[in-house]
């Protein structure tokens, strides 16, 4: 696991080749073990690499990593699971493959197939390959996002890195706030691919790669399409169930250090730990606790430990420790992320890194097995509002003020905020399931942004042919699950050294899970149903059929009482982009403990952070 950055500049700039060390060592918490750079000045290239060595603790994987016959130079950010595999198949086609390591590999991969290499990956990276001969550079990434690429573009420069502060740290970078990205943020609490906070910048997606040229030419292709998995009726058995997900599990196993697991004692990390154990590997599990009992589930993962005979590691997320994790998180994350699970994955993964490498996650279960509770509020409200979107009442409302439709209410004995008002009007509005399902996991609604002159931005359209729970599962599976979830356990494991690895993400049971009926996913309003079927072998009903409580902080408590000077020491970097008078009213209701969606206050805490951090 490592970090990458560099870049092309045309009509003559030579900014990178003197800042190329300067970017690269601003990432070097993410690759501490080694360190490296490529340049050919004759054409203003530079490629700049960090490494964390996982697999091949040898010399032999230094990077960049340079063919022998000095036409191809790789920067490479993740593991290849399956590379003595590929290794095979290319001697088999006559191809010299010692197979050392699979930095080795991957290379090799793509001088024989090109860019069509890629498609044979078991694994997780972003990597960037310089051609000498076509003079062309190639950028990747995986397919769930699992390993970020951020890259700037202003007709000038073409520049990369595995994290947003190595393009900051570029000195001649246009740096300004892009409105429409800040909407999203607002919105969602991340910002999807391929929107980015600044101007001029973006983030790879998820499955894509981009060719660029000396002539400062770029063309972007998809060598994924996740849709065409969930349109691929799959036939569901046991067997191959287990195979696909014991196969994707073992090849997370892959490493010459120790792993451990990271155990919430939820449904999706005790399917992980069961996998294991039932495998016969030996690990060691690791567990977060809160002193607050609503958001304590340390209990549950010491029964899951207890009852797999593994070692359980817990520790204790105080608010102490949190104000200290809160200051770090502009840097760390280095664009605004609004989810506050960050916090306490920081603190784990910390802990973890005194002893460990690698560690295990259950990332994209949800996704994958329909888990998320609000895929079922959102199906509930969608056929509970159906007579009122017939007759068109939300269109109604939208007459009147908000302001006075909630007073009105009031006098009719009839309690609720601005914020579940706006969240009920625009689901009556909403033309199509995708568009009542996003009013349900947005924040800051339209009439907010409005309020504040920011534009409202659609995202995530096209996906009528889809039925109701596949088109939330989806959604999340191409914005949510790689630009929050994906990016929280990669931004807070590789700031202190720590490779986190997602078994539930194997290529082939990604697939079956995608394509198997959704019966197997959801009953009676349950979701998860195929996983929780297999822990019956393992464990009691009581444990595994019992409401889902998420990885949260009471930081919403936390910032009424003792974090609450945090807003004040940043406010006056709203200025410019968020409406005075909005922050005003919205803080005035949160300290007067009216209802207030405390996602919106945390978000314009977090952006303030951010532009105080980065001097923007």
């Amino acid at each position: 696991m490592c970090r990458i950055v560099g870049g092309l500049e045309f009509k003559g700039k030579r900014g990178l080749l003197d800042s190329i060390e300067k970017m690269r060592d601003y990432m070097s918490t993410g690759g501490p073990d080694d360190f490296g750079l490529y340049t050919q000045e004759y054409c203003n290239l530079a490629l700049g690499h960090r490494r964390l060595s996982i697999i091949d603790l040898s010399g032999f994987s230094h990077q960049p990593f340079v063919s022998k016959d000095e036409r191809f130079a790789l920067v490479f950010n993740g593991e290849i699971y399956n590379y003595k595999e590929i290794a095979n198949k290319l001697v088999s086609e006559g191809v010299r493959c010692e197979a050392f390591s699979d930095t080795e590999v991957l290379l090799q991969s793509f001088a024989h197939w090109g860019v069509e290499c890629v498609k044979e990956f078991e694994g997780m990276f972003a990597f960037a390959i310089w051609d000498n001969l076509e003079q062309k550079l190639y950028c990747f990434r995986d397919r769930s996002g699992s390993k970020p690429l951020y890259y700037y573009f202003d007709g000038e420069r073409f520049l990369f890195a595995s994290e947003l502060k190595g393009i900051l740290s570029y000195p001649y970078l246009k740096k300004s706030i892009n409105k429409e990205s800040l909407s999203l943020f607002l919105s969602f609490g991340y910002i999807p691919a391929p929107h980015c906070i600044l101007e001029y910048c973006f983030k790879l997606e998820a499955g894509s790669y981009l060719v660029v040229d000396k002539e400062a030419n770029i063309v972007k292709g998809a060598y994924y399409h996740p849709k065409d998995f969930y349109l691929q009726p799959c036939d569901f058995t046991w067997d191959s169930f287990i195979s696909a997900l014991q196969t994707s599990i073992a090849y997370r196993m892959v490493s010459d250090v120790p792993v451990g697991v990271l155990l919430s004692g939820g449904v999706d990390s005790s399917l992980v730990c069961a996998v294991l154990k039932d495998l016969g590997y030996s690990f060691e599990s690791f567990s977060m606790g809160f002193v607050e009992s609503s958001f304590d589930e340390s209990s549950y993962a010491r029964q899951v430990a207890d009852i797999l005979g593994i070692t359980n590691h817990q520790f204790i997320c105080h608010l102490d420790e949190v104000r200290g994790l809160i200051e770090q998180l502009p840097f760390v994350y280095d664009e605004p992320f609004g989810d506050v699970s960050a916090l306490p994955t920081m603190l784990l993964a910390s802990k973890i890194a005194k002893t460990h490498k690698v560690a295990l996650s259950a990332d994209g279960g949800d996704e994958l097995g329909i888990g998320y509770e609000r895929y079922f509020w959102s199906m509930q409200r969608w056929k509970q509002y159906r007579y009122y979107r017939k007759f068109k009442v939300g269109w109604i409302l939208d007459l009147f003020p908000a302001d006075f439709i909630v007073d009105l209410f009031s006098k009719f004995g009839i309690s609720m905020g601005i914020d579940k008002f706006l969240r009920i009007k625009n689901q009556l509005k909403a033309k199509s399931f995708l568009e009542h399902y996003k009013v349900e996991i947005t924040h800051f609604k339209k009439e907010d942004l409005l309020l504040n002159h920011l534009p409202f931005k659609l995202i995530g359209e096209g996906y009528s042919c889809l039925d109701t729970y596949t088109q939330m599962s989806y959604f999340d599976w191409c914005h949510y699950l790689s630009e929050d979830i994906l990016t929280k356990t990669d931004r807070a494991s590789m700031h202190v050294g720590l490779e986190i690895r997602e078994p539930l993400l194997g290529r082939e049971f990604v697939r079956f899970m995608q394509g198997i009926p959704m019966k197997y996913k959801v009953c009676n309003g349950e979701g998860k149903i195929v996983f929780k079927k297999y822990l019956e072998k393992f464990f009691p009903h009581s444990l595994i059929y019992r409401s889902k409580m998420g990885f949260g902080v009471p930081l919403e408590a936390w910032m009424r009482g003792d974090l609450r000077y945090l807003l004040e020491e940043v406010l006056d970097y709203a200025e410019d982009y968020l409406d005075t008078l909005f922050i005003n009213k919205l803080l005035s209701s949160f300290d007067a403990n009216r209802r207030v969606d405390f996602s919106k206050i945390w978000y314009i805490y977090v952006f303030c952070a951010w532009r105080k951090q980065w001097n923007i």
